[in-house]
């Protein structure tokens, strides 16, 4: 019996279009327009494949669940979405081995109330790829590429606000696959009426012996009034009394925001 699969891949800020040979820029658009007002956004696409590559556009609503992971709806769902307000000059893009292209991203902005708060929807870029004719024995498998754009529209005089820690906690240890970790997690809030991107760090110092153990920074990104849990695993084998300290930097504009809790493991 013969099976044909089709895999799709979104990209994410074109990491693994880079990887196929497509880009995309930009990868998020800020529109700041008045209502009434049309706006518009060039997007960039490039091949530097030596194969064609044949994509439809659509767009969506999305929002991030409590840990950050983006949330797909269908257009004009959800009540932050300006999903109706854009249209491109296609919906079809070819691309040659070889080519680059721009489309035209344009935003209507209503005359309405929701034009006065930050909304937001997504432009996917989904790739279109013919169907085999000759199937062989086992799994066909067709990969194909979705690239997604965040889309924006920030009106003046939207309160900035600031990001807050809301808990910090140690969950203790932790199954993973065939390993365990332990776990650290804080929450966070957005009090702003606009999207921030900030970067989370964390030191982690034995009170007894000055050993610090090295934790990534975690980029993170919140809509306005979103709280986030942003959690952190740690080597299972730490003993001992410890320093945690949380770093909240989004930027010169903002505060440096730190909690601290102490743990002993």
């Amino acid at each position: 019996m013969n099976y044909f699969l089709t895999i799709l891949i979104i990209c994410v800020w074109n990491t693994l279009c880079l990887a196929q040979g497509i880009s995309v820029s930009p990868s998020r658009i800020f529109f700041k327009g008045d209502p009434g007002q049309t706006v518009s956004q060039v997007i960039t696409l490039s091949n530097s494949s030596k194969i064609p590559f044949h994509f439809v556009t659509t767009i969506k609503d999305w929002d991030r669940d409590s840990l950050g992971n983006k949330r797909y709806f269908p257009a004009g769902q959800q009540g932050q979405s300006n999903a109706s307000w854009l249209s491109l000059n296609e919906n079809t893009v070819h691309l040659a081995p070889g080519e680059t292209r721009q489309v035209n991203l344009s935003m209507s902005i209503p005359n309405d109330s929701k034009a006065q708060k930050l909304t937001n929807s997504m432009l996917f870029f989904t790739q279109v790829k013919e169907q085999q004719t000759v199937l062989h024995p086992g799994v066909n498998m067709n990969v194909l590429l979705e690239v997604g754009i965040q889309v924006y529209h920030t009106p003046a005089g939207l309160q900035a606000g600031e990001l807050e820690f809301l808990a910090f906690e140690d969950k203790g240890i932790q199954s993973r696959a065939n390993s365990k970790t332990r776990r650290m997690r804080v929450k966070i809030k957005n009090t702003g009426q606009i999207n921030k991107d900030a970067y989370l760090r964390f030191e982690l110092t034995n009170t007894e012996t000055g050993g610090e153990v090295p934790v990534k920074a975690i980029a993170i990104a919140l809509l306005p009034a979103a709280e986030q849990w942003v959690e952190v695993d740690l080597p299972a084998e730490l003993k001992g009394p410890y320093l945690a300290v949380a770093l909240l930097d989004a930027g010169s504009q903002y505060d440096l925001k730190i909690a601290e809790k102490e743990i002993t493991y």
